[in-house]
């Protein structure tokens, strides 16, 4: 045997290996990009969210639920503060002696009416000298309105509606008529004549005194 044939054979051949430089490169590119899917998936959810709060609709609150916190309070219409009717005083009758001639001034914004010789203040004046009595606001304010002979009792939203509508300052008393008036606090009277003695005389007059109606 020869001596190449008794030769002792080498190491085996390795496999081929990567140059260490691009492990480095893998070990830094691989925590990087999951840093950037990290951020960019944090964004999105953010945006999501933001996006949610966006278009989430306001609280709405009920103007007709009674007992609801925060709930729309509605200014009450007229209508519905005149309706509860509540009577200071009267009937009460009310005597304006003008014997004499001349006026007397009546009072209507107190416990129960007043009359007397001096027209400051008065809500209502009675006058008569010659010829048919009248009744007459003392400082001109259109306050004082007719009411039908036959219709029945006023309430006192019946008797501020006839004052909006027909309202004047000075009209004739006749025994049996029937007016409505507002006094200068805001009540609202219903008076009905009772006697009107042509020239002097004592006059009387019925009177229902409402509390003013709320506004």
């Amino acid at each position: 045997m020869s001596a190449e044939n008794t030769a002792p054979a080498g190491p085996p051949e390795r496999p081929h290996e990567q140059p260490r430089w691009a492990w480095w490169v893998v070990g830094i590119v691989v925590p990087v990009v999951g840093i950037l899917v990290a951020v960019l998936l944090n964004g999105s959810g953010s945006s999501d969210g933001d996006s949610g709060k966006n278009v989430q609709s306001a609280p709405t609150t009920s103007a007709t639920s009674p007992g609801s916190t925060g709930q729309a309070q509605m200014a009450p219409t007229r209508s519905a503060t005149k309706s509860a009717d509540k009577v200071l005083y009267g009937p009460a009758v009310v005597e304006a002696d003008v014997s004499e001639g001349g006026q007397a001034f009546i009072e209507l914004d107190t416990s129960s009416p007043v009359v007397s010789t001096s027209g400051k203040g008065s809500d209502v004046i009675y006058g008569a000298t010659t010829g048919p009595p009248t009744l007459g606001i003392w400082n001109s304010s259109s306050h004082l309105a007719p009411l039908p002979e036959a219709d029945p009792a006023p309430t006192a939203e019946t008797c501020m509606d006839a004052v909006e509508r027909n309202g004047t300052y000075n009209l004739e008393a006749h025994r049996g008529d029937r007016f409505c008036l507002l006094t200068g606090e805001g009540r609202v009277v219903y008076m009905h004549v009772l006697a009107a003695p042509p020239g002097r005389g004592i006059g009387k007059l019925d009177v229902t005194v409402w509390e003013a109606p709320a506004v």
